[in-house]
Order: structure tokens, then sequence, then C-alpha cells
């Protein structure tokens, strides 16, 4: 359900939507600015645990290898090369 409210009682009313957004998540704010939606407050999308640390994992997989190391001073170097 979307609502749209003015960026004057977006800020009036913030607690309640907060709350609000706890108990409905599918709720949608729209803020405007001289009626024109400059924003959106929507709860965040929900990630099931391990997706991030899968995604990271995946990651240190590709770049992890000895061509890719970071030196000391934080300069990705690639060996061979300078």
């Amino acid at each position: 359900m979307k609502n749209v409210i003015s960026i004057t009682e977006a800020r009036k009313r913030l607690p309640g939507i907060v709350k609000s957004l706890k108990t409905s998540p599918e709720t949608v704010y729209q803020i405007t600015v001289h009626d024109e939606v400059v924003a959106e407050i929507r709860t965040p999308p929900k990630i099931k645990p391990g997706v991030a640390a899968a995604g990271l994992l995946a990651l240190r997989k590709r770049l992890g290898s000895k061509e890719y190391r970071i030196k000391p001073g934080g300069i990705a170097m690639v060996e061979g090369r300078k």
C-alpha cells in the first residue's frame, strides 16, 4: 500500500511511520516536496542468512589468486608487472 505524504507531515509523523512499517512491511511511504515525489520510505528487503557471506566467499575465490594480492601500502599490484 502506498501513502503519499509531504515532507513536513513525514517529519511530524516519523515515529509513527516507523512503527507502521514494523507492523505492515509491505507499506510504502512516498515523500513529496511541492507535489513531486522525492523519496520513499520502505522496509529493506529480507535477505536469507548466509547469502551475503556466500557472495563474499565467491568473490574471494575469484580474486584471491596470487596474481591480485594487495601490497602493504594498499596498492593492488599484479605480480610480475609494475
